[in-house]
């Protein structure tokens, strides 16, 4: 009979030679060695498993029992093992040098079935789907928060708490209805703190019993079977990982409210402690055990005031020690509240074979330390989140409920000071700042956080925790701290929200495939027998070593908190070539799920019910300008990667080049929207690629086919009137300014030789502020010269720049035998997008303010110009028309111009794209009146804060959102209109954008546009299948790009134009944003404009005609009434050239 404390493994098959007498057909018989004796009994596939079973009845200390039955197909024999740990095991004691072979080759080959002897069960170690899982499988199967349910406290305290979060009811101090969910999150967050639960051993994988309900564990190094293996508590917090816009925040500050009545206790496991006490106490109490403390900290006796305490008193003191928040109850007596007032704290102890020392020398109190316990919890953000925590904790939190310190740049009060605060509110930099070793680099103390042990510390956007060298993770590891959290949607850089859904369809495509094949691949179980998974990627090992720091560093769980444990323990065994170890995908999943809090997708939309949001993907057409230069640029890299023979130092996909080949790739993007160069090269390009050719009669037809179209893009781009000379002279975007006089147009359009009708938007803007009444054309014209020599000296500085660094890239493309001299044209950087990197903060701020300080002097100086005229002015002629209509060379500045101005007056817009082409549309949007900010990553962190707090008021239309720092963290609720400038490949950060808008909050149907190009790369990615989208599938596709690159042939020019105010800001008194009164309706100059069609200054059957409507009615060609129009005709055209020789000689 086996032992009541043996494992159940499973049953093992062995075939027969021969047939065994039927005296044999009975039930189950106790396995004895001589039924396994003879290897004649067995098959040859069996004799292997007879060996093996002699060798485990051999070895006593094992504690092998079998059991054999005879089967249709030879004999099962059922296998226990008395496990090392069991009473009465000799595993220890009687040790076998083949015991950690036998165990493997048992757990590799014995079958976890029990009663049915003729079934064919999976092996033990087989690898089955649980261990084929990836990162992002373990992520996304994180099961969901169940319905609330707490162990029986002794606590009434915690058994009211538990009783009201069973019940689903809102957290004290919140005055926002909680969801469903949430209450389940913050209901797992609370147990996590007050009930943790343990974790095995990390070298033990968890095995289940065959037949019956029993779990044991395996040490997979040595082969060893445990029932009960060594335990580890888990520590008191997690990582709160719930999706973006789920309330993520809101969860905290519940969990902070729900559990102020709860004491900071002292480290568990620290023997070197004092009992917990209070500065009252310690100043006033005759006890001995005060006594004590007062005489280990050197309490000054001039500060004792020895008392008998009341009984009021000694209640009192029990009451601070065990409620921190007890003063502010409603069942305690007014009177009483004062006496509630004080501080608590514990000491640490020298250990006992130092005390002598200590007494001899009378420094005992050199080495002990008095540790405060602080009920605050510490919250760590983002610097540009602090105003979003504010903002919540005043709009769901009843007033009073918690009180803050937001920390700022000056030092921390005392320490005494902190006590009295339940949050302490700091930004990720400020926390660093605290460092032990940065405080002493600058002659500073140890910090203040330090004298304290603090309840609790929330780190949001946590995935910032996997970094083991900041200043703000070390810190945050030499405090003390009873509690910790990890907040973010993305804890790593590769795991992904949203990804359950894409998940399923997945699973879901591929029981399809399966369903349909003909044919059945082996079982995996018979294949897969090895104990060896599918190996991990480099993605999925750097998500686990994030994972490891966050739990290891910030969290300090054990055993994984001593350096390198988790790497040894948990990453190790997963990063075998061959693929996981048995059990180590298991061992990950168990962590993962363990610390994690997170519900499914699926779970969330059900009971928040968000209002809808449509995603909308937008395919567009280039301008036929912006068709060229996409073509230009696609010739350039097929110039380059087919002529360079791959060998070049300057091919773009050379190993030592990869700056230029993620130029390339970023031009191609930046040309969808809008690009121009100074420096592109068309010219010689297409020299060296006739060459080429040339030479090349025989060269693969592919390769000719490819650069004889690139011959042909790159003729037409010469040959196109206007845009080589736009892309020599340009900044800004072109627009049509056609209804500009001539005289106008040479000075101010930047490809004035040749198609003057362009002009730039940013000169639009200026012309606009120069249209003033009493002007003349003449005046606009020497303004136009005058910006143009502004323009040309910055120019002229960037040149210098360049020259310098051409000529060193030069001198060592010099030095390669064989060169084509390609490069990656640059585009042209916009300088009134966004401030320069390189610029110091004093010298950018000085600047702002004198600019602040020049606008201000303008505005007053025209409101008192136009106070003191404004019945001469209102007489006089404006040099050009009041409104006009135009429009870009940018199909998607077209597209989001119309979007806006048809939209509703009650939509707002957050726009996400680079910076380059926010900087474009920006200028399109002052243009058009529609009021915008602008948040980029190159602003300062408060700039950033300000941009967004000024698009939460309702004047503001649009907030232009870099990338890179909008999709993460940020609430912009108070928008219904989300537009993507360009496809994203990342699904993840598509929804972490998305979720800016459509989160909890969010009253308003959503509505999502994804701007395409048609026929480039981005209709690729838009059509692109979420299994394909991969950090790997981006990088294998960028490459594809440019190895093969492809051009546009379909173009089309917009029709419609905008209208346009074309009067100064400050006479903008009857014009509002997108052209509406302060009524809400058009204002009466555009109902006026749009009644004669002829003021738009395109007269139609007379575009040719440079003249245009007065403001009064009249018809002005754009010259002062005393100067010979005829004469000025003859003489513009001839005047406009010689002085463009001269400005651009």
């Amino acid at each position: 009979m086996p032992h009541p404390d043996s494992v159940q493994l499973g049953i093992l098959h062995l075939g027969l030679s021969v047939n065994l007498p039927s005296s044999s057909l009975m039930g189950w018989t106790p396995l004895i060695s001589s039924l396994v004796d003879s290897d004649n009994l067995f098959d040859e596939q069996s004799k292997s498993t007879a060996q093996l079973l002699r060798l485990a009845l051999s070895d006593v200390g094992l504690g092998f029992q079998g059991e054999w039955l005879r089967t249709a197909f030879g004999i099962a024999v059922r296998c226990w093992i008395l496990p090392s740990d069991a009473p009465g095991s000799m595993w220890k004691s009687m040790v076998s040098r083949n015991r950690e072979r036998i165990v493997k080759e048992l757990l590799r080959s014995v079958r976890g079935i029990w009663d049915d002897a003729d079934s064919q069960g999976d092996i033990l170690m087989a690898i089955k789907a649980e261990d084929e899982k990836s990162m992002q499988d373990i992520y996304s199967e994180i099961p969901s928060p169940h319905d609330p349910h707490f162990a029986y406290s002794d606590s009434i305290p915690d058994r009211e708490l538990f009783d009201s979060l069973e019940a689903y009811e809102n957290p004290y101090g919140v005055q926002t209805d909680l969801y469903k969910y949430q209450i389940r999150s913050v209901s797992k967050m609370v147990q996590m703190e007050m009930q943790p639960e343990r974790l095995a051993d990390p070298l033990f994988i968890p095995m289940q019993e065959a037949g019956r309900e029993g779990t044991y564990y395996v040490n997979v190094s040595t082969w060893d079977i445990q029932r009960h293996p060594g335990w580890y508590d888990l520590p008191r917090g997690g990582i709160l990982c719930e999706q973006m816009g789920t309330g993520k925040t809101l969860m905290c500050l519940s969990l902070i409210t729900s559990t102020l009545y709860q004491p900071t206790l002292p480290p568990p496991i620290n023997i070197d402690i004092s009992p917990i006490t209070t500065d009252v106490a310690e100043r006033t109490y005759p006890f001995s055990n005060d006594s004590d403390i007062r005489a280990l900290t050197g309490f000054p006796r001039s500060q004792t005031r020895l008392m008998f305490p009341s009984l009021f008193e000694l209640c009192a003191n029990i009451i601070s020690i065990q409620d921190p928040s007890a003063k502010r109850s409603p069942l305690i007596p007014d009177m009483m509240r004062p006496s509630l007032d004080r501080r608590t704290f514990y000491c640490t102890l020298p250990l006992d074979d130092e005390c002598g020392r200590f007494v001899k020398k009378k420094t005992a109190s050199q080495k002990v330390t008095k540790i405060y316990l602080a009920k605050g919890t510490l919250i760590v953000v983002p610097q540009i989140l602090i105003h979003q925590w504010q903002a919540e904790i005043e709009h769901h939190l009843e007033k009073d409920a918690l009180k803050v310190y937001h920390a700022v740049n000056e030092e921390l009060p005392d320490i005494e000071d902190l006590l009295d605060y339940d949050v302490i509110l700091m930004d990720i930099l400020r926390f660093g700042a605290e460092e032990t070793q940065h405080r002493r680099a600058r002659g500073l103390k140890p910090s203040t956080l330090l004298k304290a042990r603090w309840k609790r510390i929330i780190l949001d956007e946590g995935h910032t925790a996997h970094s083991k060298i900041s200043n703000s993770m070390i810190f945050s590891r030499q405090l003390s701290v009873e509690r910790r959290w990890l907040v973010s949607g993305t804890p790593t850089r590769h795991l992904q929200q949203g990804g359950e859904i894409e998940l399923e369809e997945m699973n879901a495509e591929l029981a399809r495939n399966h369903t349909n094949s003909e044919t059945h691949p082996q079982n995996p179980v018979e294949t897969r027998a090895n104990g060896i998974g599918r190996a991990w990627d480099k993605f999925d090992l750097e998500d686990a070593y994030r994972i490891g720091r966050m739990i290891g560093g910030f969290l300090a769980a054990e055993p994984f908190k001593t350096e390198g444990g988790f790497e040894r323990n948990v990453i190790a065994p997963l990063r075998n070539k061959e693929g996981p170890s048995f059990g180590a995908v298991r061992r990950m999943k168990y962590i993962m799920n363990g610390l994690m809090v997170k519900h499914a997708p699926k779970v969330i939309d059900i009971e928040a019910q968000l209002p809808p949001s449509t995603i909308v993907t937008e395919m567009l057409q280039f301008d036929p300008m912006q068709k060229i230069t996409y073509n230009v640029l696609a010739a350039l890299v097929a110039s380059n990667v087919y002529t360079s023979g791959g060998e070049d130092v300057d091919y773009f996909l050379h190993k030592d080049n990869r700056d230029a080949f993620l130029r390339v790739v970023d031009n191609l993007h930046l040309a969808c929207f809008w690009y121009s160069a100074r420096d592109m090269g068309t010219a010689a390009c297409l020299a060296r690629t006739q060459n080429w050719l040339e030479k090349h009669p025989d060269a693969d037809i592919h390769v000719r086919e490819q650069l004889g179209e690139a011959v042909k893009h790159l003729q037409t781009a010469i040959d196109t009137p206007g845009w080589e000379e736009w892309m020599t002279n340009a900044v800004s975007m072109p627009l049509n300014g056609q209804f500009l006089p001539p005289l106008i147009k040479a000075s101010w359009s930047d490809s004035f030789d040749t198609d003057p009708d362009m002009v730039d938007v940013h000169s639009f803007n200026i012309l606009r502020e120069l249209n003033r009444p009493g002007r003349t054309a003449q005046e606009l014209h020497i303004e136009g010269w005058d910006y143009r020599n502004d323009k040309l000296d910055e120019f002229q500085k960037e040149m210098n720049k360049y020259m310098e660094k051409h000529a060193k890239e030069q001198k060592k493309l010099s030095k390669a035998g064989n060169s084509t001299a390609a490069k990656a044209p640059k585009a042209v950087l916009k300088s009134t997008s966004s401030p320069k990197k390189g610029e110091s903060r004093r010298k950018r701020k000085n600047r702002d303010e004198i600019d602040d300080q020049l606008d201000e002097a303008e505005t007053n100086a025209l409101a008192a110009a136009s106070t003191s005229a404004v019945s001469s002015a209102e007489k006089l002629p404006r040099p050009l028309p009041a409104v006009i209509y135009t429009k870009s060379k940018s199909a998607k500045a077209n597209f989001i111009a119309k979007t806006i101005l048809a939209a509703e007056k009650e939509d707002k817009f957050v726009i996400f794209g680079d910076a380059y082409e926010l900087g474009h549309l920006t200028e399109i949007l002052d243009l058009l009146d529609i009021t915008s900010t602008f948040v980029g990553s190159e602003l300062f962190t408060k700039d950033r804060r300000k941009a967004l707090d000024n698009f939460q008021k309702p004047e503001i239309k649009v907030c232009l959102l870099d990338l890179k720092v909008g999709a993460r963290g940020l609430n912009l609720v108070v928008a219904n209109r989300v537009i993507f400038l360009r496809p994203i490949w990342s699904l993840d950060v598509q929804a972490q954008a998305i979720k800016r808008v459509h989160r909890i909050g969010q009253t308003r149907p959503t509505k999502i546009q994804i701007l395409v190009t048609e026929g480039t790369f981005e209709e690729d990615i838009a059509n692109r299948s979420t299994r394909n989208r991969s950090q790997v599938d981006e990088q294998l596709y960028s490459r594809t790009m440019i190895e093969d690159p492809r051009f546009v042939y379909q173009s089309r020019e917009e029709e419609d134009a905008f209208t346009v105010r074309f009067t100064p800001n400050n006479e903008r008194s009857s014009f509002a944003p997108n052209g509406m009164g302060s009524d809400g309706k058009t204002s009466h100059v555009l109902q006026e404009q749009q009644q004669v069609p002829e003021a738009h200054g395109l007269i139609p059957g007379d575009e040719g005609r440079d003249m245009a409507r007065g403001q009064n009615g009249h018809v002005d060609f754009a010259f002062d009434d005393t100067v010979d129009t005829q004469s000025v005709k003859q003489e513009e055209k001839p005047k406009a050239k010689k002085r463009a020789r001269v400005m651009f000689a």
